[in-house]
């Protein structure tokens, strides 16, 4: 197991010695690119999705902004007395609005179908809960019961035939020229990665913030101090938001364990005294919040610090996102839409997580299903 900060980075960049393929039997609606390693079609996919993830430099954070402020003035008028579930009601709405030119021309048909109504509320859900439960097989990883495999395979076989009704208009939005397969591997999988795992990133970072009582209210009064207009158009202080989301992130990942295969005799530099030899056909897991929180380069890293200099070990501070080739290339965005959800509950009257009716947290294996919250 890597958990030192140097060989959790050594084993993410060393993909002939420690494989993506480990992914594989979790990747339950097909290959993608998280479960490849550089060759060919991973480049060529990746060319494909770089492309499709620029389009979202434009249109954040104002699309972000836009839903968050829609939705904070419905959540508003909700009083002290009735709760609300920040996922289904909150995060999973923005980060689909904030996401709307990934599919461009497509993107109504992808939702609701070839002749749905985009606009359908009941449509848009189904689409959302089945790349969720998609995305709740890779979370699970090897703990998943029988259970969430199941449900996995029907909403990976359903996603598959919607993306594949719906392949020529996908086709001509993204302006290549693919092969049917090309595209419904790319699409369905940039639909289940993209969407769901932000959604969980977003509610892990609210859950940590409301745990920090004292961190909450500074950001609340510097939030109160501005404005709720103002608190948009403040660079500084969104600058302040994406630290925090950063650090909430930082304490607690989405993704705090990776395995990876070993098909080849190699060896694991542990950063210790002796390496560690690794026989062909083994696994290796690598524990990155330890990374995170190792204390050879991160001075005081037990402790909660946004503002924190990283010096030369900044690119540390992405680690929760993965390393090198291996990184996420959705990060700055989901920040982006993380940074503008979080702003809109800063200007919401204080939250807490709700009292009285049964645990407020769901999970569903390692996936949170449910967040109830109430205002103070």
């Amino acid at each position: 197991m890597a958990a030192r900060a140097s060989a959790v980075k050594g084993v993410l960049t060393r993909p002939q010695s420690f494989s993506n393929s480990a992914h594989a039997a979790n990747l339950a609606a097909g290959d993608y690119l998280i479960g490849m390693d550089p060759g060919p079609t991973y480049h060529d996919d990746r060319r494909l999705l770089d492309a499709r993830l620029a389009l979202l430099a434009a249109s954040l954070p104002a699309a972000a902004d836009q839903e968050v402020q829609r939705r904070v003035e419905q959540l508003g008028q909700l009083g002290t007395n009735k709760s609300f579930d920040l996922i289904d009601d909150y995060l999973m709405w923005i980060v689909f609005r904030a996401m709307d030119p990934l599919f461009g021309a497509a993107t109504g048909k992808v939702v609701a179908g070839a002749h749905g109504n985009f606009n359908d509320p009941g449509l848009q859900r189904q689409y959302l809960l089945e790349i969720r439960y998609v995305a709740g097989q890779l979370l699970a990883g090897s703990t998943a019961t029988l259970r969430v495999q199941r449900r996995a395979e029907l909403c990976s076989d359903a996603l598959r035939a919607r993306i594949a009704a719906v392949s020529r208009d996908i086709e001509q939005a993204w302006g290549v020229q693919s092969t049917a397969s090309e595209i419904t591997r790319n699409a369905a999988g940039l639909a289940w990665i993209s969407h769901p795992v932000t959604v969980q990133s977003g509610a892990l970072a609210v859950q940590e913030l409301l745990g920090r009582s004292g961190v909450h209210r500074a950001l609340r009064a510097e939030a109160e101090r501005l404005g709720p207009a103002r608190v948009w158009q403040d660079a500084k202080f969104r600058d302040l938001v994406r630290e925090h989301v950063l650090e909430l992130m930082r304490f607690r990942p989405i993704f705090p364990l990776l395995a990876r295969d070993v098909p080849r005799d190699t060896e694991f530099e542990t950063g210790a005294r002796h390496n560690a030899p690794c026989s062909a056909g083994g696994k290796m897991a690598i524990w990155s919040i330890a990374a995170l929180f190792d204390s050879r380069v991160v001075k005081k890293s037990r402790q909660f610090c946004p503002a924190r200099n990283w010096g030369p070990h900044q690119d540390l501070r992405w680690l929760m996102f993965g390393y090198g080739t291996r990184q996420c290339p959705a990060k700055d965005y989901a920040v982006e839409i993380l940074t503008s959800a979080l702003i809109g509950l800063l200007i919401l009257p204080e939250l807490r997580l709700t009292r009285g009716e049964g645990k407020a947290i769901a999970y569903d294996g390692p996936l949170m299903s449910r967040m109830r919250v109430n205002f103070v």
